[in-house]
């Protein structure tokens, strides 16, 4: 009698002994479930901190650009203003030089070479005020280029990042 409850007891625990491994695979499959949903959440995290440095960076950059452009108008405009006062006192010189030449007053003649002089001694000084600014536009030019291929890499960045977020998003039905 002894031997039917010691096999009866021990063929009760055989069916267990498979559950007991079936339990920890499964465990283990919910664990390794677990720890890849993790490192994704973590990935995402990673990406969106990046996203949003980036478009912080995204932001000042703009600014730069602005402000470079806004610098490159202001040069541009200044550089025609000398080249308008220029034209304006050459076509003072040619007046001047037709009036001389037309003029038999000594007096006259003496005031009109005292202007002509003035007025080379002007476009001379504007000649260097023209190179002067078209320098600084030839600068804030470049400036303004370099600013924007930075802006043009801070956007290209920025597209490889929500590229990289959007799958994510759209695989776990969220938006």
């Amino acid at each position: 009698m002894v031997t039917r409850v010691v096999l009866v007891a021990f063929l009760s625990l055989i069916p267990g002994v498979p559950s007991f491994g079936q339990t920890r695979d499964r465990d283990s499959e919910t664990l390794h479930e677990i720890l890849a949903e993790l490192r994704a959440i973590h990935d995402d995290m990673r990406v969106s901190e990046t996203t949003q440095l980036l478009v912080a960076e995204l932001g000042i950059q703009q600014n730069v650009v602005s402000r470079n452009t806004e610098s490159v108008d202001s040069a541009s405009a200044k550089l025609n203003d000398v080249r308008r006062i220029e034209k304006q006192e050459t076509d003072q010189l040619e007046q001047a030089e037709d009036r001389l030449d037309k003029t038999t007053n000594e007096a006259e003649r003496n005031n009109l070479s005292g202007q002509i002089e003035a007025e080379k001694s002007n476009i001379i000084a504007l000649k260097a005020a023209e190179r002067d600014c078209s320098m600084t536009l030839q600068n804030t030019e470049q400036r303004l280029q370099s600013a924007q291929d930075k802006l043009a890499s801070i956007e290209a960045e920025l597209s490889t990042a929500m590229s990289r977020i959007a799958p994510t998003t759209k695989g776990t039905g969220q938006k």
